[in-house]
């Protein structure tokens, strides 16, 4: 009954502003304002910020290293229930191919600075299972990582021990620590009034289709600012199909996204898929969520595998990367 309660003051305010034509309730684009759009697509998000648990799977296909297109893709199953400020989600990585040798003098390789053993092997890093836990008491990433020993001719030796790293950050925190988490929003269109200024819309012109492109000052990340130009359509409940953001002092957009195939179910309505483009032409990060399915569940069992997970004692030779003070610092579990 609240669902459906939240689900009907939601098609209100969107029907507010539409016109009904020849028995149909399509929005009259020119007749909308800036304000309006960014209205609508708050309204709409809304339930996703709720109270209500929500349980989440979905795939990411992505780049294996984030520095070394060479690398190769990885496949992560995804799992997450959340409400309002709580989030549990775990990532299992399926790498579609194996590491290739690097040589020296690269600048680095994913987030670790590159480096070889006596023998000259590269050394790669891989994921291998990540789980994440974000409330109003603390925001953690567990990391299960493996070693990999690449040689100049391609050998590669898997090191059978599994390495942990666990980072810390500051309660709900929104950006680093949440990053996996706040990519998945936005790409199933659950959060994108978060990264415009509500203040600076401009409503550009009208697109094909009845679709509404609109030009807004806004932010993404912790720290970037510039400009959101997206491509907004009334007749799918204001879901934002296309965007791209350039930051303040470039001239070229530094991140895209695109959302498709609507759902609507349990009083939510999200993307079934969702692409993002981090970083420029040159070797860009590309995030590409697939098979979203979201529903209104409490999933006590992932919450407890991720709290198992990060409550357990770490083993010896694990790592605490702590970002609470802004510098990390490490801690090694001796």
């Amino acid at each position: 009954m609240y669902i459906n309660r939240i689900w009907w003051i939601h098609m209100y305010s969107v029907l507010f502003i539409c016109a009904i034509i020849s028995g149909t309730s399509n929005c009259i684009a020119s007749d909308i304002t800036g304000a309006e759009v960014f209205g609508s697509i708050k309204n709409r998000e809304q339930f996703a910020k709720s109270d209500i648990s929500k349980t989440a799977i979905f795939k990411i296909l992505t780049n294996a290293s984030t520095s070394d297109p060479n690398q190769g893709r990885v496949l992560k199953d995804c799992a997450v229930t959340w409400e309002k400020n709580n989030i549990w989600m775990k990532m299992v990585y399926n790498y579609l191919q194996d590491p290739v040798y690097v040589p020296p003098g690269s600048m680095s390789y994913g987030y670790r600075p590159i480096s070889y053993d006596k023998d000259k092997r590269l050394l790669v890093w891989r994921s291998l299972e990540a789980y994440i836990v974000s409330t109003p008491e603390k925001t953690e990433i567990l990391d299960r990582l493996q070693l990999l020993r690449v040689d100049p001719n391609g050998a590669i030796e898997k090191s059978a021990d599994i390495h942990i790293t666990k980072h810390v950050f500051p309660a709900n925190d929104q950006y680093d620590g949440n990053y996996d988490f706040q990519q998945f929003l936005l790409a199933a269109g659950l959060c994108f009034s978060d990264y415009i200024d509500a203040n600076n819309i401009e409503l550009v012109k009208t697109s094909d289709g009845n679709r509404i492109e609109i030009n807004s000052r806004g932010t993404f990340g912790k720290n970037s600012k510039g400009t959101w130009k997206s491509t907004v359509d009334p007749d799918s409940d204001f879901f934002v199909r296309e965007a791209s953001f350039t930051g303040e002092g470039f001239n070229k957009p530094s991140i895209k996204m695109s959302t498709s195939d609507i759902v609507k179910k349990d009083g939510l309505a999200y993307a079934r898929e969702g692409h993002i483009v981090l970083g420029g032409d040159s070797n860009p990060i590309i995030r590409d969520y697939v098979d979203i399915d979201i529903s209104v569940i409490n999933n006590q069992e992932l919450r407890q595998e991720v709290n198992q997970h990060m409550e357990a004692p770490l083993p010896i030779g694990s790592d605490i990367i702590d970002f609470k003070g802004g510098k990390p610092t490490v801690t090694p579990i001796k």
